[in-house]
């Protein structure tokens, strides 16, 4: 009996320590899982802090990388602004052959207007740009000879030749480093604006330039050129010693007339506007120049010398009466006629020929009368105490530079 109260003691003391000890481990359990769901928040906020953390770490990236975006665009623009301003500040030379009454100051007026009335030509489709036009303010360099300016372009002395048309197809034909800054269109039908411009305000007619008190002789100069307009003969020369050395083919000799018991005339040429007034690099004028005198002196009954001055010295040799005549002058016949005219007469024609442009036309047209007055630009290059003849050759100015 003992012995059984004895075991249901040890039975009873195992059972109580049982469940003391599945107290505790329900115990130990709970703490446990605390420290479980301790340790989870702590990870999930170490998650989040390190998510945090490299948020504001891309955050900081994203703002360096847009601050240099900013930076490389500011410093773009900056770039931009400087080359801009630099080129506005820049002054690019233009070279002209001397004009004989017109100074450098006047000339570079006459240049400006060219601004006003360039972009227009070229929307209308009158030109065609070959390269970028320049930007900056331009200053005028007078030359006394082709050859001259020519070696000052190449030495980028100058920028650019304001030279003609014709002259400057043959330049570029025979020199491979030049080109022309511009095409013009010559057989587009030209409107009143176009006719204005590239008939008038950029472009030359050409004539004999003589001494007042010579008229007679003008006279018969100028009815011969009136003659050859008429029968052809001028157009035909033209094709054949002008559009020929464009095109790098030989010229054809001229041989100058001689009339027994005439007078002769002495007649000064430069060679400094090929290929209308052409010296060949022995020295001896040669081409459109030599034909149109051979065919004057036929029809004025009278032979015709030949003397080769500098462009520069075609007043002089005038003036102190080395020759009677300079085969070339520049002058303009739609200046001319404008200048028979009024101030009055002038001004009552302006509305009917701006009701034939555009308002683009019109507004150029009024920035080039406020700073050139085209009525004297018809002599331009004729002395005080000069005359000439009726025009034999027209050309339009054209600029030339290096490529």
């Amino acid at each position: 009996m003992k012995k059984l109260s004895s075991i249901t003691l040890v039975l009873t003391m195992i059972l109580t320590m049982c469940a003391c000890g599945a107290k505790k481990d329900e115990g130990g359990s709970g703490s446990v899982n605390s420290e479980a769901v301790s340790s989870e928040t702590a990870s999930s906020e170490a998650v989040s802090s390190e998510a945090n953390d490299e948020a504001a770490s891309n955050e900081t990236v994203s703002n360096e990388a847009t601050d240099e975006a900013i930076s490389k665009d500011e410093a773009n623009a900056d770039s931009e602004q400087t080359e801009a301003s630099s080129e506005e500040g820049k002054i690019y030379k233009d070279g002209v052959l001397t004009m004989l009454n017109m100074t450098e100051d006047e000339m570079d007026k006459y240049r400006q207007t060219w601004k006003y009335v360039e972009h227009q030509l070229g929307r209308e489709g009158y030109t065609k740009r070959n390269v970028e036009p320049f930007t900056g303010k331009r200053e005028i360099i007078y030359y006394d000879t082709l050859d001259s300016m020519l070696m000052a372009l190449n030495a980028g002395d100058i920028d650019e030749m304001m030279i003609y048309n014709k002259t400057g197809q043959y330049l570029c034909a025979t020199n491979d480093n030049l080109q022309l800054a511009y095409t013009i269109d010559l057989e587009k039908e030209r409107n009143t604006f176009a006719n204005l411009v590239l008939s008038g305000l950029m472009s030359n007619d050409f004539a004999f330039l003589m001494m007042e008190g010579n008229e007679t002789l003008r006279d018969e100069f100028s009815n011969a050129i009136n003659d050859m307009k008429d029968d052809g003969t001028l157009d035909k020369l033209i094709s054949e010693q002008i559009d020929t050395l464009i095109n790098r083919s030989e010229v054809k000799p001229v041989t100058m007339p001689t009339i027994d018991s005439a007078d002769t005339i002495k007649v000064a040429v430069t060679g400094a506007l090929p290929p209308m007034d052409y010296v060949a690099a022995d020295g001896t004028p040669a081409g459109f120049n030599t034909a149109v005198l051979a065919e004057i002196s036929q029809r004025i009954g009278k032979n015709i010398e030949l003397v080769v001055v500098d462009s520069i010295g075609r007043a002089t040799a005038l003036s102190s009466g080395t020759v009677d005549a300079v085969f070339w002058t520049r002058t303009n016949e739609m200046a001319s006629k404008s200048k028979e005219v009024s101030d009055d007469e002038r001004s009552s024609k302006i509305p009917e020929v701006e009701s034939k442009m555009s308002d683009e036309e019109v507004e150029a047209f009024h920035n080039v009368r406020e700073l050139f007055n085209f009525s004297e630009y018809s002599t331009v290059d004729m002395p005080e105490g000069t005359i000439c003849t009726v025009p034999y050759y027209s050309d339009t100015i054209v600029l030339v530079m290096k490529k």
